[in-house]
């Protein structure tokens, strides 16, 4: 009997050893909200964003990416503590890196001015009828965001502009000509009068 469990001892030690579990990282769950305060824009105004991230987890969330896309017709954007990318309107973008400890809080600001419009006739870009700004946070180096969220703001409809200058020509040209035409034909009733009395 002590001769088996002897050998039973023996072969369990030349066996390898079961391998490690992988460690499984903690679980994330982030909120985050945008707002500007306001509710319509236009060009020409500077909107202000107040980015809210709240870790709802228990565990610290290290070297998060904040990012903002600004509207399309950004023609400017600062990011407070970020850096801003991209040029030219539809191509603006704040990001933001930072740790977020557990259930902890942090506020990003940022700023956009939109663009003069391409149009003088319009106040937006052509087929813009809101001005839209999204926020994702992304956790690690994961390509998929771990939460987002958007603001829109109304801008105003396009305004007939002031007419252009051809077009008045074009009015004063067809004006000429009925004025013409209209003395023609007064002179030409007055001789058939006085061809009929004479």
């Amino acid at each position: 009997m002590r001769t088996a469990a002897v050998c039973a001892l023996l072969y369990a030690a030349t066996l390898p050893a079961p391998p490690a579990a992988v460690p499984v990282p903690p679980a994330v769950s982030v909120s985050v909200s945008v707002t500007d305060g306001v509710d319509r824009a236009e060009a020409g105004r500077r909107l202000d964003y107040r980015i809210t991230v709240h870790n709802l987890g228990a565990h610290d969330v290290h070297r998060a990416r904040i990012e903002q896309e600004m509207p399309a017709t950004t023609l400017s954007a600062t990011a407070a503590g970020g850096t801003v990318g991209g040029h030219g309107t539809s191509r603006q973008k704040a990001v933001w890196h930072a740790d977020l400890p557990a259930h902890d809080i942090q506020v990003f600001t940022a700023g956009a001015v939109l663009g003069a419009p391409r149009d003088p006739d319009t106040t937006a870009a052509p087929g813009t009828l809101r001005a839209a700004s999204t926020v994702c946070v992304y956790a690690g180096p994961s390509a998929a965001p771990t939460a987002c969220s958007g603001n829109l703001d109304d801008l105003p409809t396009a305004r007939p502009g002031p007419e252009r200058r051809d077009t008045w020509v074009w009015r004063g040209a067809a004006a000429l000509v009925s004025a013409l035409f209209v003395s023609g034909a007064v002179r030409a009733v007055r001789r058939g009068r006085a061809r009929r009395s004479g």
